[in-house]
């Protein structure tokens, strides 16, 4: 019997499983990238294009700690002590991460 059916309402169910499954989509694609750059094994030569990686991977972290953070916010709505939703923070920190990931890109393109 799957219980967040019975417990959660349309749209709270909506949010929790979309969010959660963004999380986990995004942070599946981001999280290698952030690896594969840090990685000592790998030739870092081009290190422009080891800091698109770094940045770009980073920023799809962030993206992922939010949608993960909205998904348990709305898992926790009815409970005496909720999580709060995520603030403007991750957000903030995703697009700079992708600034300096479409800069080093410019970088290493010309």
């Amino acid at each position: 019997m799957d219980v967040t059916s019975t417990l959660l309402s349309g749209s709270r169910r909506k949010r929790v499983i979309y969010a959660g499954w963004l999380a986990v989509g995004i942070g599946l694609i981001g999280a290698p990238l952030v690896v594969l750059s840090l990685w000592p094994g790998i030739d870092h030569t081009p290190y422009s294009a080891n800091t698109v990686l770094l940045a770009f991977g980073l920023c799809l972290c962030s993206v992922a700690y939010a949608f993960g953070r909205a998904a348990i916010a709305g898992m926790t709505e009815g409970r005496p002590r909720p999580v709060s939703g995520p603030g403007n923070i991750p957000y903030v920190l995703a697009g700079v991460f992708l600034v300096v990931a479409v800069g080093s890109l410019v970088i290493a393109a010309g």
